[in-house]
């Protein structure tokens, strides 16, 4: 979150510094907007983070089981088509119907886009 946060603020900073030379505007105007908007946008996060945070993914019985604060979904196996690890902490499933499904915050993301490609098997074509 730290490295998103550093370069969110670096691109909103030289966009409001562009901003500001081009409209003659004081400089600083664009430091104060930039922190503003990044802090934003990492509280959001967190915000996001803290409603998924006790989220339960499990592979079991062909099935890709998703216990959450709605209730449990079950996802058949052959319905999925491959699990690629994505940004180092998130799983994209791409399903057979076209339909993607992201897991966000996984500690060991990596590791989990293995074991549900594993189980779903080689790709088939």
């Amino acid at each position: 979150m730290a490295i998103t946060g550093g370069v969110t603020f670096v691109a909103l900073l030289a966009v409001a510094l562009v901003f500001s030379i081009y409209f003659g505007l004081p400089r600083a105007w664009g430091f104060l907007v930039a922190a503003i908007l990044t802090l934003g946008f990492v509280v959001e996060d967190v915000m996001r983070w803290r409603s998924v945070r006790l989220d339960l993914w499990q592979v079991s019985e062909g099935q890709l089981i998703h216990d959450g604060p709605d209730g449990r979904a079950q996802i058949p196996l052959s319905e999925i088509e491959s699990a690629k690890l994505q940004f180092g902490s998130r799983v994209v499933i791409r399903m057979r119907s076209g339909q993607r499904m992201v897991i966000r915050y996984l500690p060991h993301a990596g590791s989990t886009a293995s074991q549900i490609q594993a189980a779903i098997g080689p790709p088939r074509p």
